[in-house]
């Protein structure tokens, strides 16, 4: 995704994310390539939502022995780095809806296009 001349720096970067967003690009190519980096910085945070509360859920059962900041913050960075992982080898089917999106809208466009040409 060497083509995009927004680069999104970090999964936080909310202004990077909106610039992506904001770029109204003509070419399919290019629109896919926008929708492959949002699609994967969504599934990433959605994913780690998602581990948190797993990881939540099992606080009853942790030991005290092991129960520590560190140990905490450690499962934490491990969890974001699953959850983003996961998002960039796997996903969960959200590029290939954008996608279809674009396709759709792409096509109705170059109809509508075509029709308004005298």
């Amino acid at each position: 995704m060497a083509g995009i001349e927004n680069y999104v720096a970090s999964r936080y970067d909310f202004q990077g994310l909106s610039s992506l967003k904001s770029n109204q690009s003509k070419s399919v190519e290019k629109a896919k390539e926008i929708n492959a980096k949002v699609a994967a910085e969504f599934e990433s945070m959605f994913l780690k939502q998602l581990t948190d509360s797993m990881r939540d859920s099992l606080k009853p059962f942790k030991s005290e022995l092991i129960n520590s900041n560190s140990m905490e913050l450690f499962e934490g960075m491990f969890y974001d780095e699953v959850s983003h992982k996961i998002a960039q080898t796997q996903g969960l089917g959200l590029v290939d809806w954008l996608n279809e999106i674009t396709d759709k809208r792409q096509s109705r466009e170059s109809e509508v296009s075509a029709l308004l040409k005298p």
